[in-house]
């Protein structure tokens, strides 16, 4: 499906005139430093480590600077064949993997009535607040979004969703319903984060639907999803284990005020894998103040696994934070922040860490 879209998208650029095709960019140069809490080693590196990326594996370690775990650049490209189809795609290139640049999207929109679109392809997985943006540095607050809530493995899918929006006086409502699945070869996180070996991590059988309700100052989402996962485990000198067919269920919901100066933003979602008697849940809170250029914040972020007769090894930590932005030029933003993480894992984790994080995010 990537490849077709791409190969369409190129083919009707090159006939395309200037008002079809439209190509942005982005781009976030970060530069970050964990530092304090404990020494030791994970996956290993020498501590102290801050996981600043779950999902590509970008682990800052042993009281380095360094810019090379999340900058990236990436380009956008829309081009509409007619008044209702437009094909999108988007590739991103990242320090942490080497700058080899990856498609997050491609997929292509059909408006079948003034209200309701389809769309079929490669997209971002909806079960986070910034699931569409979590990569473009420019819309977020923070340097980064919460590890502690967005550390999933899978971040994106393959297949289909249906949108539905309507307004009521003040309020838009947009309803999704979406299908689909992921396949990864040597997940990056299983890789990096979790195992230190190669293990296929497929999302099969996606399902699920979300609300998106919004006026001037408050917006919210409710997100449910289900699928099932197929995991295949290939330890070093070892014969390979494979695991098939488990049941997972995600529920999310977050909210985002915006009034005068003052800035919000909350989410909590729950992961349940019954036949591994697993459940996790997540929040995070971020309050900030505008003034001028300027915008102080602080937040705070958790992740807990419940501990079971049959899952004791559990992952348990939260993290405390604040920071500034300033939006010092138009379509740029100079962020600094400071995280601090407390880590009560069962099992040995990445322990207690500081970490000091300064961004340049840019639209162009």
């Amino acid at each position: 499906m990537k490849k077709l879209m791409i190969a369409a998208l190129l083919s009707s650029a090159g006939m395309a005139q200037a008002s079809d095709l439209n190509i942005s960019g982005f781009a976030t140069v970060t530069a970050g430093k964990a530092y304090g809490g404990s020494d030791g080693e994970f996956m290993g590196q020498p501590c102290p480590c801050f996981i600043g990326n779950y999902e590509h594996g970008a682990v800052y370690h042993g009281n380095e600077w360094s810019l090379a775990r999340e900058s990236l650049v990436g380009l956008q490209a829309t081009y509409r064949f007619t008044g209702k189809l437009s094909g999108t795609v988007q590739a991103v290139a990242r320090a942490s993997e080497h700058g080899k640049p990856e498609v997050d999207w491609a997929y292509l929109s059909y408006d079948v009535a003034p209200d309701t679109t389809v769309q079929v392809g490669r997209r971002r997985l909806p079960i986070y607040a910034y699931s569409d943006s979590v990569y473009i540095g420019y819309t977020l607050p923070w340097a980064r979004v919460p590890q502690d809530i967005y550390g999933w493995e899978v971040g994106a899918y393959n297949g289909v969703n249906v949108r539905h929006s309507r307004s009521f006086g003040d309020w838009a409502v947009t309803g999704t319903v979406f299908a689909g699945q992921e396949t990864t070869e040597n997940n990056t996180e299983q890789r990096k984060i979790y195992y230190g070996y190669r293990v296929d991590d497929d999302w099969k059988h996606i399902l699920g639907g979300y609300l998106d309700v919004s006026n001037e100052v408050f917006g919210a989402r409710l997100i449910y999803m289900q699928n099932s996962i197929d995991l295949s485990m290939y330890p070093p000198g070892e014969d390979p284990t494979f695991a098939r067919g488990t049941r997972q269920r995600i529920v999310g919901l977050s909210g985002s005020i915006d009034y005068g100066n003052w800035m919000v933003r909350a989410e909590a979602n729950r992961f349940m894998r019954p036949a591994l008697d697993y459940k996790s849940s997540s929040w995070t809170a971020t309050v900030g103040y505008r003034m001028g250029q300027f915008m102080p914040m602080a937040g705070f972020s958790s992740y807990k696994e419940k501990q079971t007769a049959t899952y004791t090894e559990t992952q348990n930590d939260n993290t405390r934070f604040v920071g500034v932005r300033w939006d010092f030029r138009k379509n740029m933003d100079l962020k600094v922040q400071w995280d601090s993480v407390k880590d009560s894992s069962a099992y040995d984790f990445t322990k207690n860490a500081k970490m000091v994080t300064v961004t340049w995010d840019v639209l162009f």
